[in-house]
């Protein structure tokens, strides 16, 4: 039988195991059921035209245009998005980076949660002699 202070810390693992599992299925729960996403952020930008004597060239640039910042493959590109498109988009990609960021928080509990159950493990192990 394991010593007072083995099976209060085997204790302590069981109960942190129960609460992440609590915390990990409140975030399950948001992630089967995600809102319309769009992979990318939403910026503004600003250019400059091809008029040689345009104020842009001084510093001036023409702008703000919202675009969308997209990384796919290592590879960063910039879409331009319409005006009228850009509440709805800005909404998809802040539903892309809010399931991303849920996405993140599941996997580091699920890393922690085997961390405990290993612990666990090793305190049942028995070596055969």
């Amino acid at each position: 039988m394991k010593d007072k202070k083995a099976r209060e810390h085997l204790s302590r693992l069981r109960q942190k195991i129960h609460q992440s599992r609590e915390i990990w299925g409140r975030h399950i729960e948001k992630l089967l059921h995600p809102n319309p996403m769009i992979i990318g952020s939403l910026y503004e930008v600003y250019k400059t035209c091809s008029k040689p004597n345009c104020s842009c060239r001084e510093g001036k640039k023409h702008g703000p245009f919202p675009a969308l910042s997209v990384s796919i493959k290592g590879k960063r590109s910039l879409k331009m998005v319409r005006k009228e498109d850009q509440p709805a988009v800005r909404e998809k990609a802040e539903a892309y980076q809010a399931f991303q960021q849920g996405l993140a928080r599941v996997r580091k509990l699920n890393k922690e949660i085997d961390s405990m159950l290993e612990e666990i493990k090793a305190q049942y192990l028995e070596e055969y002699k």
